[in-house]
């Protein structure tokens, strides 16, 4: 695998170690917003949620990138990332 993979690989790599926290802490904030019912646990787990898909959303821009050679723009330029990466 030449050089650009394994950095585009290590780099993937870390925002995955990164979602792993963020779905812990998503998690957590579920467990406790269903067992004390305060809506602030709700709030922690919306931001959370957030986070992750912009990590995903990080991961996919890295793919696009560094595969695809280029990422979606305009007005729906998320909304055609995902249909770029389902290709």
């Amino acid at each position: 695998m030449n050089r650009k993979y394994l950095a585009l690989a290590s780099r993937i790599k870390a925002e995955l170690s990164d979602i792993e926290a963020v779905v812990k802490r998503i998690t957590g904030g579920w467990e406790r917003l269903r067992t004390t019912g305060d809506d602030y646990y709700l709030d922690s787990v919306a931001l959370n949620l957030h986070t992750f898909y912009s990590a995903l959303e990080k991961i996919f821009t890295l793919i696009a990138t560094n595969i695809d050679g280029a990422i979606p723009e305009g007005p729906s330029w998320h909304q055609d990332l995902l249909i770029q990466m389902k290709r």
